[in-house]
């Protein structure tokens, strides 16, 4: 089997792939630089669906809606968030430096994870739960992390 490649598609939309046999460098590179691509499909998919929320809070006042989001402020910045994460993702998919699996990860949890936290304050605005606070916490440290390690990936590829 020289030159196949095995490839797995996970939740958040990572490009996960083992390569068996003689793959070439370049093939290696560009499978590896896919994950950001395909999470900012998710993103993006997510943003229309928050906008559409936004619409029926904030313009429509459906009452369904706004007893769901007792936030609508929080709402727009977790849509807003999810843009920016796109924008973050998609930045470093088009520098096309590949990043280590250590940062890879980090940074498509946390660009999921952090605009959840918004969204959680927005539908708990008044909420003093233990869970939510450790989730918020732990999604901006595994968000810094990520995007800490991906900035420092592209910084020294610039020095090479």
């Amino acid at each position: 089997m020289t030159g196949t490649s095995v490839a797995v598609v996970t939740a958040s939309g990572i490009l996960a792939g083992t390569s068996r046999g003689g793959c070439h460098e370049r093939y290696r590179q560009a499978r590896g630089e896919r994950h950001s691509a395909a999470c900012c499909d998710d993103h993006i998919a997510h943003c229309l669906v928050l906008a559409w929320c936004l619409v029926f809070t904030r313009a429509l006042q459906l009452p369904f809606a706004l007893e769901i989001y007792k936030d609508t402020d929080d709402l727009l910045s977790a849509h807003l968030d999810f843009l920016m994460m796109t924008m973050l993702l998609f930045g470093f998919y088009c520098v096309r430096v590949p990043l280590p699996v250590m940062a890879k990860w980090p940074m498509a949890i946390g660009s999921i994870t952090n605009p959840t936290c918004f969204l959680l304050t927005s539908i708990f605005p008044e909420s003093q739960s233990p869970a939510i606070f450790l989730f918020i916490n732990v999604s901006i440290v595994i968000a810094t992390i990520g995007y800490a390690l991906g900035a420092i990936t592209v910084m020294r590829s610039t020095l090479r």
